[in-house]
């Protein structure tokens, strides 16, 4: 049955000294007697987090919620600085034995999200929504399959709908978000080896921006000696890190990009408020489909939805072309005008439930570090990807990143393993009919073409 809702909190029942927990206290304290044991180990994790990530930050909560049949999601909320919204979510979903017992998981990985999203809205979504099978998440595929299925929510997630003033996000880039990661990596494999699981390294999967956090933790991983790194491998799901210098108009696409969002920081403004924009038109085409639409004249409601998701390329202004050409979200169809009509491979209420699930701003600093890269600058992120020996599998979306994420895998000159996997189901030159950058998390037969390959490369290596 299906946990919406349901989260059976320890925090409510801990002794909080000042308010919260930190790191060094004494032994949280559980409702249940059954649960004394979970929090002993838990207490135990966090005291050791010091001598592992040289840091002191705060765990202010625990949540344990029942998912599906015997899989439950362990949620575990730090304060990582002085800011009301310096929080980051470090969670994880696996079978249990018992009451607050994980199954002993050989196999690990660690979920990465993109842009204007969260780990539950990317990797848990059907756990919120109706609209589709409880199970039809790539976060519960791979529990099912025990798999050790862990993910971090960035501090943005964590940012209200009514705020209004930004100016806490100036700072929020990829290296403080490196180091967050790095917070719930460390965080994970500490728990994992108190849990039964052992102490081994872990994989680390990103879809979109998520990938490229992948990459990038990889590439700073070989600046350390090899018994403090964490990775077991990679696996980046639909995400240009680096174009191929061939394709010079994507690049100098970025650099217009890139110049336009540096713009806006430096004018002061440090945040993207697209996906506050998404759930707009996602509201109007759920409550009001067949009425006029105030953000495209000439269309009703849910025609500007299925533009938004199956022709996403085509809501670009003219001055800020899209990453790659015919980028959308999912495969659409579309009538003899060409107008867009539905989706081919995902339900459409699915993802209104998904745009409705997201968090409505994303800091700006990230976004821009991500368009230095596409435009060659020199940032840190991508200086020993060459250095990089951990296996590496590539999977992407004809429609979305597809063939143009491959390049990034040439780079990777010291690693022998390397794999990628393209969705393709139209023919060349129809990308813009194919399989979208969210279909391979969404889409009714995700679960055959994209989830089993993933779940194959695991277990192979």
């Amino acid at each position: 049955m299906k946990g919406k809702g349901l989260i059976v909190s320890i925090a409510a029942v801990v002794a909080f000294v000042a308010a919260c927990l930190i790191l060094n206290t004494a032994s949280i304290q559980a409702a249940q007697a059954d649960d004394t044991i979970a929090a002993a180990t838990y207490d135990k994790a966090v005291s050791m987090m010091p001598r592992s990530f040289g840091s002191a930050p705060m765990l202010i909560s625990i949540d344990r919620t029942p998912l599906i049949d015997d899989i439950y999601k362990y949620s575990f909320i730090f304060k990582v600085g002085d800011g009301d919204f310096d929080k980051i979510g470090v969670y994880r979903v696996v079978k249990e034995r018992w009451h607050w017992m994980p199954i002993r998981a050989d196999k690990a990985v660690l979920m990465v999200h993109g842009d204007a999203s969260s780990f539950d809205s990317e990797f848990l979504m059907s756990t919120l929504s109706g609209a589709v099978d409880d199970e039809h998440s790539l976060g519960i595929y791979l529990a099912e399959n025990n798999i050790d299925v862990w993910g971090v929510d960035r501090r943005w997630t964590f940012v209200p709908d009514d705020t209004e003033d930004f100016s806490f996000m100036k700072n929020w880039d990829t290296a403080l978000n490196l180091a967050d990661l790095k917070l719930g990596v460390k965080f994970a494999r500490i728990i994992r080896s108190l849990t039964g699981s052992g102490w081994g390294k872990i994989f680390m999967l990103g879809h979109s921006r998520g990938a490229a956090y992948a990459y990038a933790y990889a590439n700073a991983e070989t600046q350390v000696p090899k018994w403090s790194r964490d990775l077991r491998g990679i696996i980046a799901v639909d995400m240009v890190y680096k174009f191929d210098p061939a394709e010079t108009e994507l690049i100098e696409y970025a650099c217009d990009r890139y110049s336009i969002y540096k713009s806006l920081y430096d004018s002061g403004i440090y945040y993207s408020d697209a996906a506050a924009q998404m759930k707009d038109i996602a509201y109007l085409a759920a409550t009001d489909p067949a009425g006029d639409s105030p953000i495209i004249p000439g269309y009703n409601n849910q025609q500007v939805a299925w533009i938004a998701l199956s022709a996403t390329y085509a809501t670009y202004p003219d001055f800020m072309p899209p990453e790659v050409p015919y980028y959308h979200y999912c495969a659409g169809t579309f009538n003899e005008n060409g107008l867009p009509t539905g989706l081919q491979f995902t339900s459409y209420d699915y993802m209104l439930d998904f745009a409705l699930a997201v968090p409505s701003f994303q800091s700006l600093g990230e976004i821009i570090d991500g368009e230095a890269l596409w435009c060659s600058d020199d940032t840190p992120y991508d200086d020993y990807l060459g250095e990089i020996t951990i296996p590496v599998y590539y999977v992407g979306a004809a429609g979305g990143f597809g063939a143009y994420g491959e390049y990034t895998l040439d780079l990777l000159e010291n690693s022998s393993d390397k794999e990628s996997l393209v969705v393709q189901l139209w023919p060349e030159g129809y990308e813009v009919l194919d399989y979208g950058h969210i279909d391979l998390l969404f889409a009714d037969n995700a679960e055959t073409l994209v989830w089993q390959p993933i779940y194959t490369w695991i277990m192979g290596h």
